[in-house]
């Protein structure tokens, strides 16, 4: 699936910092297969630090963990 952009302005370079941040803390939380409530609690911290989403990261959250849930490639512990 690939997953457009619709925002028209460019990311500077702290957002693409932050999102870099926030795929490595994804990718290391689900790559056991396994999400917990802990690490999905962080993942929420850290995309919403700014207390605003970090442009891009719902698209990351969704195509990262979303879609492998939905797939059977993830499980979410409860």
């Amino acid at each position: 699936m690939e997953v457009e952009h619709f925002s028209t302005t460019e990311l500077s370079p702290e957002e693409i910092a932050q999102l870099e941040t926030l795929k490595q803390i994804i990718e290391t939380a689900i790559s056991d297969g396994k999400l917990s409530h802990a690490e999905l609690e962080h993942i929420k911290r850290i995309a919403f630090a700014h207390k605003k989403i970090i442009p891009g990261g719902l698209q990351l959250y969704s195509k990262l963990v979303l879609d492998k849930i939905n797939r059977g490639e993830l499980e979410y512990e409860w």
